[in-house]
């Protein structure tokens, strides 16, 4: 289920008290001019520990007001002392980060959030630890769209669309048409082939075209490449293939590789998230879709199967 696939109203963007902050919110009112849509410009200031708390009730109000007025000053300095746009609230609270962010994000009935993703750490001690990021993304229930650096543009004009044969993608279709749509962008589908035959009987072309010519339908510029996957990892792949063609968005759907695992962030989601050098939007589909998107999924490789064998 996308939620407000037609119009962003709502967008959420959490920012740290630092010079970074200016890079989600630059990219937020990109998607303001063009959607009309309010954002709620969030910091979380995290929980003091308890035995303060009990010598000093009035610590943990004084540390958000604290926040709360340094967070307006410096997004009155970021607009150069004009007044702070109407479209613009900020909030403040105090907790876990990513619990803190998603709780505000469904009471705001949030359609985006849009982050500075921090630098990925590997750390042996502790090698099954979730990043922020994979915690946020795979428990959201809107779209993330996550920025490892900020953008050469905040424009987005050509958006890379990638498709896996054994997932359904009709969500992750409608979302790129709607952005295309709204930012008068191009498309390119990229289908990776995993094994070596001629490509008029591969299952990666075929569904590729099926999404070429479903976009191009909509009046939208878009071209389908087909990529070999040799012996690297399907990331890998289209990274690769990012890093050709420089897209301003790179487009994935985060379905859960195991729907025995709540809130499971697949591989391919997980590292493209990581290490594009692009801007992801991530689309993450509703739990109680899980089981019918793995059904329709596989209806849908018999059917591509069948036609394949003609």
């Amino acid at each position: 289920m996308i939620r407000n696939q037609s119009g962003l109203k709502r967008i959420v963007v959490p920012v740290p008290l630092n010079r970074e902050f200016k890079i989600p919110l630059r990219q937020a009112a990109y998607f303001h001019d063009l959607y009309g849509a309010s954002i709620t410009v969030l910091h979380v200031v995290h929980e003091i520990p308890l035995f303060k708390r009990w010598l000093s009730p009035r610590l943990r109000r004084r540390n958000s007001e604290k926040a709360m007025q340094r967070l307006r000053n410096m997004v009155t300095e970021c607009f150069k002392g004009k007044p702070i746009p109407d479209h613009m609230e900020f909030e403040v609270v105090t907790g876990d980060l990513i619990p803190s962010i998603l709780k505000v994000a469904e009471e705001k009935s949030a359609d985006l959030i849009i982050i500075k993703k921090a630098r990925r750490i590997k750390d042996r001690k502790q090698p099954f630890k979730k990043e922020n990021a994979d915690r946020l993304v795979s428990n959201s229930s809107c779209p993330v769209l996550t920025l490892h650096k900020e953008p050469e543009t905040y424009e987005i004009n050509r958006i890379l669309l990638p498709v896996d044969i054994t997932k359904k993608t009709d969500n992750k279709v409608a979302w790129a048409k709607s952005l295309a749509k709204k930012f008068g962008a191009e498309i390119h589908v990229v289908s990776v082939q995993n094994m070596d035959i001629h490509r008029a009987h591969s299952l990666s072309y075929q569904k590729g075209r099926r999404i070429e010519n479903d976009i191009r339908k909509d009046g939208i510029k878009v071209e389908m490449i087909l990529l070999k996957k040799g012996d690297r990892p399907m990331e890998e792949v289209v990274l690769g293939y990012a890093k050709e063609y420089r897209p301003d968005l790179l487009l994935i759907m985060t379905h859960q590789e195991n729907i025995l695992f709540d809130n499971y962030l697949g591989s391919f989601a997980r590292e493209i998230i990581h290490k594009a050098r692009v801007p992801v939007f991530s689309v993450v589909p509703r739990k109680e879709t899980l089981m019918t998107e793995l059904i329709d999924a596989m209806a849908e490789m018999t059917s591509t199967n069948k036609e394949s064998s003609k």
